[in-house]
């Protein structure tokens, strides 16, 4: 064989099963968390974190509060922390908080572990504080690609003379990896380290920093300007992602400024260091154990104040550093999940919902004035906004345009309105809705006030009684092909029971959306052999006390402690009928939404698309677990935020996703929705990888609470 093709095999081979290589070969020395490798195996993002920091860098208990903080923010920021040690000869990735202590308690005891002192520790069972160099070279051999530290080390003073040159630039020089810190130690020769790093190859750049001016550790200028600045995360993740793609065996160092508010006075600290040196210089002080001498002794000569600069900007070089891998993350990602979007197109064609439910114009009329609002005949000015709603619409147009493939059963009047209201209704959804000759055309009218709140609706919705048993019957067909079939509460008694009736027939899971209070219990009227079927329910806090008081034939609210909070309240009404369903989505608006899942944990699929098909939950256990709704900017309409969020979640359910990625494409829906002046927006995303890097974001930032 050419050795060309033999060659590109292997380069393929190391790249599709790094993570399994690496397990391979070094699972005899290491002891990776299994949160931290799950990450390396799906690229989420990661950061590598050092422990020098708390052997040798700060006093107890500065070093163990420290770490613990550093690694919340690593997670609150969206990635996954990986802090490194070697502990009693194995190399922890990941670090429990005894781990930690033991760390920052042993004193002397511990071994400070640059990259020529790892292979000593591991074959003597010793323990031992990671370095920069042990730390980034441990990170690389697992496929870790960013590392966050307070500094890095350098060439010492008189280091021309000494060849006192730290191990961490000839590391970066051999190791493809991100380092993000605050440059070098303010102690160093910052000229000469800089001028080492351009030999060894190592890409530096500032951050955030037009002016290039490169930190020094407790200031934000160290007088001497680099190449490079990267403005921002994904600027850094694209330069990041450059390197490993055109396979550089060498490291890039990005120098994040410490903030304004921590930064040293230039000329005390240079004052203290001076004095440090001279102290360092008549103990006899030398090699490894400098560093740590002079820092220890910067601290005690300006009375704290750079032991708290040091804290400050470690976390800031952790939140930066974890920024950046989420961006890499989606940007490692984006093939793979282009690739995944082509697939589920395909797949699309198989698996068409079919959504049953009322379609209306909404005729929404806005304030324009201060006069206050009463009902009393008098004339106001309004601006007026013609868009499609009725919930059932709504859904079917947001399914579709998440999913691709929808369809509808609804009706609409023979009028000029009924032609509009198909005109906001995607041409491929039109099959089965009925035309009628007897009722017109639904229309909502809705008033809101100036600050956009909605102080009265009116409708005419007489036309959703002609989507009667017969024309459900008539659409039999859809129900055999539909993986899930999903109904709101505009429907009348007797065809909710066809529905359920066909539903049962052909083993099809409901989903239903109550609509508003005065519906929702209409279905659970009905027998249970029937309503059993409904397995999906996604009502706010008023529809769901109206379905807890008709599954449990009595007012479940008024036996509830009104004192306690929503979220405990809405547990006790969930907890009252959960048993009904596999799962209740509890929209609770801005604040966010409440799931009960019958199930031990949410990261399980709910469907299996590939053969369209429930994948019926085997256990009586239920799980609750409220669920943050993100912050939204320039927020422009509210009405059809609770559909996206339904429509989202429904799709990344038949898309075979875990109930909680659905919940997180619920969210994105729902965003989108609130940034657009029509209940469903004109499109969500521009192409699948857009789609793809937002769901990433938004479900890397989920905030939520086990109830």
């Amino acid at each position: 064989m050419p050795f060309g093709i033999v060659r590109n095999l292997l380069i393929q081979y190391s790249k599709s099963s790094f993570a399994q290589i690496n397990s391979r070969y070094y699972s005899a020395l290491f002891d990776v968390d299994p949160k931290i490798q799950n990450a390396i195996n799906k690229r989420k993002p990661i950061v590598a974190l050092e422990s020098t920091i708390i052997s040798h860098g700060m006093p107890f208990p500065h070093n163990v509060d420290t770490a613990l903080e550093v690694e919340n923010l690593v997670s609150s920021t969206g990635a996954v922390p990986a802090t490194i040690a070697i502990v009693d000869g194995r190399i922890k990735v990941g670090l429990s908080e005894k781990d930690l202590i033991k760390l920052a308690k042993a004193g002397d005891t511990i071994v400070k572990c640059s990259r020529r002192d790892m292979a000593y520790a591991v074959a003597k069972k010793q323990t031992g504080g990671t370095t920069v160099a042990a730390t980034i070279r441990a990170a690389c051999m697992l496929g870790i690609k960013i590392f966050a530290t307070g500094g890095i080390g350098g060439v010492h003073r008189n280091g021309h003379i000494t060849m006192d040159v730290s191990a961490d630039l000839v590391e970066l020089g051999r190791t493809p990896i991100a380092v993000i810190s605050s440059g070098v130690k303010s102690i160093l020769d910052i000229p000469r380290t800089l001028e080492y790093l351009e030999t060894q190859g190592v890409c530096v750049t500032t951050y955030g920093n037009a002016e290039q001016h490169f930190p020094d550790f407790y200031t934000q200028d160290s007088g001497i300007k680099v190449p490079y600045n990267l403005s921002d995360p994904q600027e850094a993740a694209f330069l990041i992602n450059a390197l490993n793609k055109l396979q550089i065996n060498s490291g890039i160092l990005i120098g994040v400024p410490i903030p304004k508010e921590y930064a040293a006075d230039k000329d005390q600290l240079t004052a203290a260091i001076e004095q440090a040196y001279t102290e360092a210089e008549l103990k006899g002080v030398t090699g490894k154990d400098v560093t740590p001498f002079i820092l220890a002794a910067v601290a005690r000569i300006t009375e704290g104040n750079s032991l708290q600069a040091n804290v400050a900007l470690i976390k800031n070089n952790a939140v930066v550093a974890a920024q950046i891998a989420c961006e890499l993350s989606q940007i490692e990602q984006s093939p793979l999940l282009e690739s995944m979007a082509k697939e589920d197109s395909t797949r699309n064609s198989l698996l068409k919902p079919l959504v049953i439910g009322g379609s209306m114009l909404d005729l929404s009329q806005n304030l324009i004035e201060d006069k206050p609002l009463a009902l009393d005949g008098a004339t106001y000015h309004t601006r007026v906004t013609m868009t499609g709603g009725g919930v059932g619409r709504n859904l079917a147009e947001a399914i579709y345009k998440l999913h691709g493939q929808a369809n509808l059963i609804s009706a609409v009047g023979n009028d000029h309105m009924g032609e509009s209201l198909l005109q906001l209704i995607p041409e491929q959804l039109h099959k089965c809705i009925l035309i009628s000759q007897e009722e017109s055309t639904a229309i909502c009218a809705i008033l809101f006030d100036k600050v956009g709140d909605c102080k009265i609706c009116m409708a005419n919705m007489q036309i959703h009684e002609q989507i009667t048993p017969f024309i459900i019957t008539k659409h039999e067909n859809e129900f055999k092909t539909a993986p899930l079939v999903i109904m709101d509460g505009n429907l009348s008694k007797e065809a909710m029971k066809s529905i359920l009736q066909l539903t049962l027939k052909y083993s099809k899971p409901v989903f239903f959306e109550p609509t508003d209070k005065w519906k929702a219990a209409k279905p659970f009227q009905l027998g249970f052999d029937l309503t059993k079927q409904i397995r999906f329910i996604s009502p706010n806090i008023l529809e769901l006390e109206i379905i807890a008081e008709a599954l449990c034939l009595k007012n479940i609210a008024q036996h509830i402690d009104k004192n306690i909070n929503l979220l405990s309240y809405c547990k006790t009404l969930v907890e009252s009928i959960n048993s009904h369903f596999d799962c209740i989505a509890v929209t609770l608006g801005g604040r966010g939404v409440l799931v009960s899942l019958r199930a031990d944990n949410f990261e399980i699929p709910l469907f299996n698309p590939e053969s369209c098909t429930y994948l019926v939950p085997k256990t009586d256990k239920h799980s609750i677990r409220f669920y943050e709704a993100p912050l939204v900017k320039d927020i422009v309409n509210v009405s059809g935020a609770g559909d996206s969020w339904s429509s989202g979640f429904i799709t990344g359910l038949l898309r075979g996703f875990s109930v909680q990625r659905s919940v997180a494409l619920g969210f994105l829906a729902a965003t989108k929705a609130l940034q657009y002046d029509s209940a469903v927006p004109h499109k969500y995303f521009e192409c699948p990888a857009e789609e793809q890097k937002l769901l990433q974001r938004t479900f890397n930032t989920l905030h939520f609470q086990d109830m």
